[in-house]
């Protein structure tokens, strides 16, 4: 059964549109005539094409760079229409192009633009969407897309920063499992058999040594077998187990430090994509429920549906937050600044600029402590390994020093 997209008039002469599953063109025509619906148009949908866009992704670059490309020529008294479509000479990609030529067969048929961005649900998160619905109905579309692509470049700024900032404590860690794992399955072996063959007195970290040895060449397949099959099993239990999910979160807000520094980065991104929600004029309730999607924690997630839920039900927005833990004392402040003068989104942007600065810096500290403790970490298991070899060697040849 193939499923059409239709446009059809009324006796009154009102034009309806829709989506029906019909076995053919006739089959859609008489259900239509009993509804008293007279067919004029109709786009047969394609389900392949359909599982494409549904799987289509973009990277937030990519997004933040299509939003400023619509947004200027929005501005610029461009219709929509001719914005979506790509022009000779702009720097677009492949995938951007092919998302923003559907968009425009979407708005050509008559159909919002923020309706067509539900066949991307990768591409356009659910605030997006929001945004840019609320934002056709009142005339703002321009400003509205240009404030997201300045929000979608600074995530990506953030994100590019924390990578960058974690290449060299990765490569300090790979570099130190693999001199571990080196050590233990090829190199302890053979001075095992040395000093088993000098039959001297071995140090308990000799013998810690080479238990860890032993069980290295025994199972080194089930060792390989965990590194190779955890990171994917880790990631399964956690999309498909949300109670896995919230232990997980929870856990990463109690680590020292970065516990921190991730919740400041998760109550910045909420802030922000509420300022972009209450400035394109929506209302509070439904804000809080987009500003979930961004969060990227469940922990903080599960506090702002409770607040949701609260204000729906008549408290105040900082009423609600204060009965949360995981907010912030200058966030319940600037809330209640906010709620009092009636400029609530003004209010919580002094709070996101404060953190835009807190933020990096508390990155760029703990990276500080964490790269010497590395080193550190490092020289004291080559330190290990040293002692295992050399003191039973020190045994021998100065007995009374033990």
């Amino acid at each position: 059964m193939a499923k059409f997209e239709y446009t059809a008039v009324t006796p009154q002469g009102m034009l309806s549109k829709g989506s029906r599953e019909a076995d053919t063109v006739d089959r859609l025509r008489d259900m239509l005539a009993r509804e008293s619906l007279e067919l004029v148009s109709y786009k047969q949908r394609d389900k392949r094409a359909e599982r494409k866009n549904a799987s289509t992704t973009l990277k937030t670059s990519e997004l933040a760079n299509m939003f400023f490309q619509i947004g200027i020529q929005l501005r610029a008294g461009v219709p929509i229409l001719e914005a979506l479509h790509v022009r000779e000479g702009e720097e677009t990609g492949a995938r951007s192009a092919g998302v923003r030529q559907r968009l425009a067969e979407v708005v050509e048929q008559g159909t919002p633009v923020s309706d067509g961005m539900t066949e991307f649900p990768r591409v356009f998160p659910k605030y997006v969407r929001n945004i840019v619905q609320v934002a056709e109905r009142s005339g703002s579309l321009s400003e509205n897309l240009i404030q997201l692509r300045e929000y979608l470049e600074w995530m990506d700024k953030n994100w590019k920063s924390f990578k960058q900032a974690m290449v060299y404590p990765i490569c300090v860690l790979l570099a130190l499992v693999a001199f571990i794992i080196i050590a233990l399955r090829f190199v302890f072996p053979t001075i095992t058999e040395m000093l088993f063959e000098l039959d001297i007195p071995l140090p308990w970290i000799t013998k810690m040594m080479i238990q860890a040895s032993d069980f290295v060449q025994h199972q080194w397949w089930g060792i390989l077998a965990v590194g190779f099959f955890l990171p994917a099993s880790m990631r399964m239990l956690f999309s498909v187990s949300s109670r896995a999910t919230l232990w997980r979160d929870h856990l990463l807000l109690r680590l020292p430090f970065l516990g921190d520094i991730i919740l400041n980065l998760a109550v910045n991104r909420f802030l922000r994509s509420l300022i972009l929600m209450l400035q394109a004029g929506i209302v509070i309730t439904d804000a809080l429920a987009s500003s979930r999607d961004v969060v990227g924690n469940r922990v903080i997630e599960e506090s702002l549906q409770r607040v949701e839920t609260a204000v729906a039900n008549g408290w105040t927005m900082n009423q609600a937050m204060a009965r949360e833990t995981v907010f912030p004392a200058l966030v319940l402040t600037m809330v209640g600044v906010g709620e009092r003068s009636g400029s609530l989104d003004e209010s919580l942007q002094s709070v996101v600029e404060y953190y835009d600065d807190l933020v990096p810096r508390k990155i760029k500290a703990f990276f500080a402590f964490l790269e010497p403790g590395l080193i550190v970490l490092t020289i004291f298991l080559a330190g290990l390994v040293a002692a295992a070899v050399f003191l039973p060697l020190i045994n021998m040849l100065s007995p009374s020093a033990y």
